[in-house]
C-alpha cells in the first residue's frame, strides 16, 4: 500500500515535500502524496519509483550522477556510515528550471531499521543566489566602470582644465571664469565617483583605529569647497573608526550643509552622551598602544560618558517628513546627485552604527551618529 491511512499518514501528505520511507534493503514500503503526484506527473510506473520498487536500484541504473550518488549516499546511511546525507540537484523541466535538495535520515522502528528520503523544493532559493550571483557581478563591473574606464579620463581632463587656468597667470577660484566653473564640474564628477565606489564596494568595516574626531573633520573639510562655511569641534572625542570611510561620511554632512544652509552656513560637531541601554560600546579602559595610536590626543576624559557624535548646521533644517527620506540613495531635492546622504548611511552601517536626522539648536539639520566606540576625549 501506498500508504496506512494513519493521523501520521495523513500529515505527511499535507507536506509538500516528496517523502518516501525506504527499508535497510532500500525497497520503497511508503510514499506521502507529494511522491505518489509527482511520479504521475511524470508518467513512471510503480516499479520506478512506487511502492514495492527498490530505490536503490533505479537510482543506481540512472546515467546521472547525481542518482548514483544519491545511491551510494543512502547506503551509507542505511550502514551506519553517516547520521545523514543530503545532495542538491538540478530538475529543469521543458518550460522552468528547478532544483531540489534530497535529504536521508536513518531511524529504527520496532526494531527495524529505515531510511526516511526527502526532496525538497529549492528551487526559490537557488534563483534567489543567483540573482545576488548576477547582481554582485554587475556592481563589480560598475566598479571597475567607475574606478578606471571613468577615473582614468577624468583625470586627464582634470589636469588639462588646471593647465587652462595656470595660463591665465593664475589660479581661479570658484565662479570666477569658465575654466574654473569646468574645473569645478570636474571635481564634482570625481566626488561622485568616489562615493559610488563606497557605494558598491563596501560592506563591512573589517578593522578600525583610533580616530580623533578634530582629526577625522580636518581631513574631511580639506577635499570639501566649503566657499564662506565655517566649522567648529567642540568636543574633540577620540573614536574607533575606518579613518578613510569616516572622512566619507563628514565630507557628505559637509556638502550637505553647504548646499542647503544658506551661502555662509555655520557648521559644528560635538559629542554624544551616553543614553541609558546605549554605552556598552564605549571602552572607558585605555591602555598605552591605544595612546600611542591616536597620536597627541588628550585621554583625560571618560569614554563611557559618550555614546557617538553629531554635525549640525544653522540653515533652515530638514522638515520632519523627509528625515528618513533623505537617506535613500538617489534622492535629492536640490538637483544633487541624491548619493550624499545615502554614504553617510552607508557608512554607519558598514561600522554597525546608527544615524538619524533631527533639528539643531538654532533650527538647522542635525545629524546624530550613535553606538560609535569612544575611547577617550
Amino acid at each position: 500500500m501506498r500508504r496506512s491511512g494513519s493521523f501520521v499518514a495523513a500529515g505527511f501528505d499535507a507536506l509538500p515535500a516528496r517523502i518516501a520511507i525506504l527499508d535497510d534493503a532500500g525497497d520503497i514500503v511508503y510514499t506521502n502524496e507529494s511522491w505518489h503526484s509527482f511520479g504521475d506527473a511524470q508518467g513512471l510506473s510503480e516499479d520506478t519509483g512506487g511502492v514495492g520498487s527498490n530505490y536503490l536500484e533505479v537510482c543506481e541504473a540512472s546515467d546521472d550522477p547525481d542518482a548514483t550518488a544519491t545511491a551510494r549516499g543512502i547506503r551509507a546511511v542505511a550502514a551506519g556510515e553517516c547520521d545523514t546525507f543530503s545532495l542538491e540537484y538540478p530538475c529543469h523541466g521543458p518550460e522552468e528550471d528547478g532544483w531540489y535538495m534530497m535529504q536521508a535520515t536513518p531511524y529504527e522502528h520496532d526494531g527495524e531499521a529505515y531510511v526516511l528520503v526527502m526532496h525538497i523544493d529549492i528551487t526559490e532559493r537557488r534563483l534567489l543566489e543567483q540573482r545576488t550571483r548576477d547582481q554582485a557581478d554587475r556592481m563589480e563591473s560598475f566598479a571597475k566602470l567607475l574606478s578606471h574606464d571613468l577615473r582614468n579620463p577624468l583625470s586627464v581632463a582634470l589636469a588639462h582644465a588646471e593647465m587652462l587656468e595656470l595660463d591665465d597667470g593664475a589660479t581661479l577660484e570658484a565662479g570666477d571664469g569658465d575654466r574654473s566653473a569646468l574645473r569645478s564640474s570636474l571635481e564634482r564628477m570625481e566626488a561622485i565617483i568616489d562615493d559610488a565606489l563606497v557605494l558598491v564596494t563596501v560592506d563591512e568595516v573589517e578593522e578600525a583605529d583610533p580616530l580623533p574626531l578634530a582629526t577625522a573633520v580636518e581631513t574631511a573639510w580639506a577635499n570639501v569647497r566649503t566657499g564662506s562655511a565655517t566649522v567648529s569641534v567642540r568636543d574633540d572625542i577620540v573614536i574607533r573608526a575606518n579613518a578613510s570611510l569616516v572622512s566619507h561620511l563628514f565630507e557628505n554632512l559637509f556638502r550637505n550643509a553647504v548646499e542647503h544652509a544658506g551661502d555662509a552656513p555655520r557648521i559644528e560637531i560635538g559629542a554624544l552622551e551616553a543614553v541609558a541601554g546605549t554605552d556598552e560600546r564605549s571602552e572607558p579602559a585605555v591602555d598605552e598602544d591605544r595612546r600611542a595610536e591616536a597620536g597627541d590626543a588628550d585621554w583625560t576624559g571618560e569614554a563611557g560618558a559618550f555614546d557617538g557624535f553629531y554635525v549640525e548646521d544653522d540653515g533652515p533644517g530638514i522638515p520632519a517628513a523627509q528625515r528618513e527620506q533623505v537617506f535613500e540613495s538617489g534622492y535629492s531635492n536640490a538637483g544633487g546627485s541624491g548619493f550624499g546622504l545615502a554614504i553617510v548611511r552607508h557608512v554607519v552601517d558598514a561600522h554597525g552604527w546608527s544615524v538619524s536626522a533631527t533639528t539643531g539648536r538654532d533650527g538647522g539639520a542635525r545629524f546624530e551618529v550613535r553606538g560609535v566606540s569612544v575611547l577617550g576625549s
